[in-house]
């Protein structure tokens, strides 16, 4: 199951972003996030994509690979890191657990092959790792 996007914007870059995605101050993103899964199986995605490479985006949003391939971009690695972090009060609530339990975070930057970062994604799971895996296959990220 797929919730449509809470949140999607363009607006001018943190200071986070900036570095996350190699901006420079001023520069713009397209901020989305969305709940994906069912049940106790769900994950909250927040994906910042550099405004300058994905003109005129539409909703909603697609994969990264569908973006690239819908703008000419040819994708290169991805850089990921999964780690137990405390859920904050959002995550907490978009979730449906308690603010402060351990729940799993995937961060992840895309590269071009040129090297120029075009996603920063990071997922917040709130279940085990077998299960996030399972989930992460079904919803095609």
């Amino acid at each position: 199951m797929l919730r449509e996007p809470t949140l999607v914007t363009e607006s001018v870059a943190s200071d986070e972003e900036c570095a996350r995605l190699g901006l420079f101050p001023g520069e713009m993103v397209y901020r989305v996030e969305r709940t994906r899964g069912q049940g106790e199986q769900l994950l909250v995605e927040n994906i910042r994509l550099a405004a300058a490479l994905f003109p005129n985006l539409q909703k909603p949003v697609p994969s990264i690979s569908d973006c690239a391939d819908s703008y000419g971009l040819q994708l290169g690695e991805a850089l990921e890191r999964l780690r137990p972090v405390p859920a904050s009060a959002s995550i907490a609530e978009a979730l449906g657990v308690a603010e402060g339990r351990l729940v799993l975070t995937l961060d992840r930057v895309v590269y071009l092959r040129d090297g120029r970062p075009a996603e920063w994604l990071r997922i917040t799971y709130s279940s085990g790792l077998e299960n996030l895996a399972r989930l992460i296959a079904r919803v095609g990220i």
